[in-house]
């Protein structure tokens, strides 16, 4: 995927759900969907109280899957923001450095 984060999954609360995200025909909105529909329970996994302690669990991967469920609302959100940022060619040196890692 293109994001900030790598990442192989898109956990939430759970994991190994689909997501459907809208296609975007060629050259309209930087090809940014508008729409990203999952049913891993992404909010669930980011809920916390006004203590900073987890509203609820995530399964079956505990503390990391919520960890991976942050890490893809980061991505969530640098994709709303920055479009398709990957485009640009000053990003492929560090992109290609991080993947061979």
């Amino acid at each position: 995927t293109r994001s900030f984060y790598l990442l192989r999954e898109f956990p939430g609360r759970f994991t190994g759900q689909p997501v459907w995200v809208d296609e975007v025909p060629a050259g309209i909105n930087d090809g940014v969907s508008s729409v990203v529909i999952g049913a891993n329970g992404w909010a669930g996994a980011w809920a916390i109280d006004e203590l900073g302690a987890p509203l609820l669990p995530v399964v079956p991967g505990g503390e990391r899957q919520r960890e991976m469920a942050r890490r893809f609302g980061i991505n969530l959100v640098m994709y709303a923001l920055t479009g398709n940022y990957k485009t640009d060619q000053v990003h492929i040196p560090a992109l290609l450095e991080r993947l061979s890692q």
